[in-house]
């Protein structure tokens, strides 16, 4: 949600007084003109005209560029979670290049037969190819 400054263009105090969603100009409030009450109603960016600007437009607060030491802290960390990713997928493959050699044997132990297999309540067909075992995830009615 929009963070806006204490005061309106033109310098006078407000107060957000409710919401309406379903409206064009959701946020409801009022503004102290030298003592006069004024009540408004202002678009989700904070305006209170789509034409022009107007004094009565609420100002949002910029968000701040972060620093230079939050930058370099941000990087490192990014940088270590990335390297850290990328060791994880090296063993993954190692492992999976296991796991395969594994499956291989396993399946040659059976002969040259088709084979299904039920993994987590998925099944798959393992058949032998011409220079390889190939699989594919199958339904079983």
């Amino acid at each position: 949600m929009t963070q806006w400054q204490d005061k309106t263009r033109g310098g006078h105090p407000y107060r957000v007084t409710g919401r309406n969603p379903d409206s064009d100009y959701p946020i409801r409030g009022e503004v102290d003109d030298s003592g006069l009450v004024r009540y408004f109603q202002w678009t989700e960016d904070g305006r209170v005209c789509l034409d022009a600007e107007h004094p009565y437009d609420l100002i949002p607060i910029e968000a701040e560029a972060p620093s230079p030491a939050r930058v370099r802290v941000d990087l490192a960390l990014a940088a270590i979670n990335y390297r850290r990713a990328c060791e994880a997928m090296e063993s993954a493959g190692e492992s999976m290049g296991i796991a395969r050699d594994v499956l291989v044997a396993a399946v040659k132990q059976r002969g040259r037969d088709p084979v299904v297999v039920k993994i987590d309540g998925s099944h798959f067909l393992f058949e032998f190819g011409n220079t390889q075992i190939e699989f594919s995830e199958i339904e079983v009615l």
